[in-house]
């Protein structure tokens, strides 16, 4: 599904990714532990191909590295599910039309579908009461709940949440956690990076540390027993 190939990435001087090979399979958890700054967004956005690197490959499903066309560049973010650390939330759209325009841009869909598709991703991370409300209005655990409805609205078979938890009080992180948790126990392969151990315990999976853009690989760590939630 994923690899890097020797691939190292700078910015000017700054070296934030040094000479990286990995691979991702179907279906698996992998989390990406690592300090700020330490190269977590970097990896994933060679991953969306919202840069590019500077060195070695990336791979993608069919998508095999190199400049893409900027129409391929669309088509490979369509087939992926991304949860943004700022969400990226459009301020003037509703919940509602936040998730549903994601299901529109896909153009796989017919227009019968968009809303029935829409109501179920918001069912799933319980934001169908909030369906009419603006971002503004809403808490920073919901706002994170619907960038995760709008991620999974099209059933990608990779999701990917770049600090899912980061700006969440513990009862709203655990939510989100439950919620990612549930997602990839029903087939969906996930990759998260993050700061904090903690996040990393509760979803299990395979682990990586990136650490000055360096990544090693620990041991697979099962979620909690019991951690299912939601």
């Amino acid at each position: 599904m994923i690899a890097f190939e020797h691939v190292t990435k700078r910015y000017g001087e700054r070296l934030a990714l040094d000479d990286v090979s990995w691979r991702m399979d179907e279906g698996e958890c992998v989390v990406v532990l690592g300090a700020s700054a330490a190269g977590k967004t970097t990896l994933l956005r060679l991953i969306t191909h919202e840069t590019q690197p500077t060195s070695g490959r990336v791979i993608v499903g069919t998508f095999r590295g190199g400049r893409l066309p900027r129409g391929h560049r669309a088509l490979l973010r369509r087939t992926l599910g991304i949860v943004y650390e700022d969400f990226r939330l459009l301020p003037d759209r509703s919940v509602f039309e936040n998730v549903a325009l994601a299901v529109r841009i896909a153009g796989r869909f017919a227009d019968s579908e968009v809303i029935p598709r829409t109501l179920r991703a918001l069912e799933e991370v319980g934001l169908h009461q909030h369906q009419r409300a603006l971002p503004a209005e809403l808490s920073f655990g919901e706002r994170q709940r619907c960038a995760i409805a709008r991620a999974i609205v099209n059933r990608p078979a990779l999701l990917i949440a770049d600090e899912p938890t980061g700006a969440l009080e513990p009862r709203s992180a655990s939510e989100v956690l439950d919620l990612l948790r549930r997602i990839h126990r029903e087939g969906a392969a996930l990759l998260v990076g993050t700061t904090r151990p903690e996040v990393a315990d509760a979803l299990g999976g395979r682990r990586l540390t990136l650490v000055e853009g360096r990544l090693s690989e620990a041991a697979a760590h099962p979620a909690p027993s019991g951690a299912a939630g939601g």
